[in-house]
């Protein structure tokens, strides 16, 4: 049996993960650390809290994963660099190894979350590209079964490829990065923009867009599907950069299903290097399958991907 653990600024989720990929046990604690030795024992009590909802020893366990924010260096099992909790340069495979005996492996959360993606689709996939829409944008690369984290793990980070040069300010202090227009963010930024219709919603949200276009809204229609073709360029990018068997999209916002997917697939059948070429495989793309909980699996197939 595995472990996997979901490391957010809120909470731990820790989970008991069989060989299938299901998850058997679960369990989750507050994060509030104030520092990084606090923050990895509340990793190892919600590890122990899930393995005792399952019922099962510590001895049972042969891999233990982890998944955080930031970058992560999973040669050496230590959190370099955590922009949103306060615990870099924090040593996790050496406090786990102090304390059960299996193996450990630390990595960046996105990472962790493509992992669980590719194992649920269950193929053979030669590639596999992750994304995820959320307050940002993130995602995951898998190549003949390997997790491509660059020359200082920092390798995924999707979202802050350049769409629009000296466009809307980015989280990462770039200018028109992709996760600007992309993520939810973009999405609720454009709504505000916009105005209208919107300025008399009492919240704005990732859904409200969509709830508004499926409702004729003229103006949600504008900003929803200029939103969706934001998405459609950077994911035609990465398809033809990468050329995946299959690219899947999580976040909340994949559960939209086909009003979301459709015009991106149409986008890139039009626009993608490889249009036109014919009897040639082109990229699936695909909504994801876990939702919340392919973190943890992910984190708990950590050691089958190199």
């Amino acid at each position: 049996m595995y472990v996997g653990i979901d490391v957010g600024g809120t909470a731990i989720k820790a989970g008991v993960v069989d060989e299938a990929g299901n998850i058997v046990a679960r369990a989750s604690v507050d994060s509030r650390p104030d520092s990084g030795d606090e923050m990895v024992r509340l990793m190892y009590v919600a590890m122990s809290r899930a393995l005792g909802r399952a019922m099962l020893p510590r001895d049972r366990v042969t891999a233990v994963g982890v998944g955080s924010s930031g970058l992560c260096d999973n040669e050496r099992g230590v959190v370099v660099y955590s922009p949103n909790i306060a615990y870099d340069n924090t040593r996790v495979r050496e406090y786990f190894m102090e304390r059960i005996d299996a193996r450990i492996d630390v990595d960046n959360d996105a990472n962790c979350a493509a992992v669980g993606e590719y194992i649920a689709f269950g193929e053979n996939c030669g590639s596999f590209v992750f994304v995820t829409l959320g307050t940002g944008v993130g995602g995951g690369i898998i190549v003949n079964g390997r997790l491509l984290r660059g020359v200082n793990g920092g390798a995924g980070e999707l979202g802050h490829t350049v769409l629009f040069p000296g466009g809307r300010l980015c989280g990462c202090g770039q200018r028109g990065c992709w996760e600007a227009y992309a993520s939810v963010s973009g999405l609720i930024a454009d709504a505000r923009e916009k105005g209208g219709w919107f300025a008399g919603r009492p919240e704005l949200n990732g859904r409200t867009p969509f709830e508004g276009a499926a409702e004729g809204v003229p103006e949600a229609v504008e900003v929803r599907d200029r939103w969706i073709r934001n998405v459609a360029l950077g994911i035609n990018n990465l398809v033809n950069i990468f050329q995946p068997d299959r690219l899947v999209i999580g976040g909340a916002v994949s559960r939209e299903g086909e009003t979301l997917l459709a015009p991106i697939r149409r986008f890139v059948s039009e626009n993608a290097y490889t249009r036109g070429v014919p009897g040639i495989r082109q990229t699936e793309i695909s909504a994801a399958r876990l939702g919340n909980d392919a973190g943890i699996v992910g984190a708990a197939f950590l050691h089958k991907i190199k």
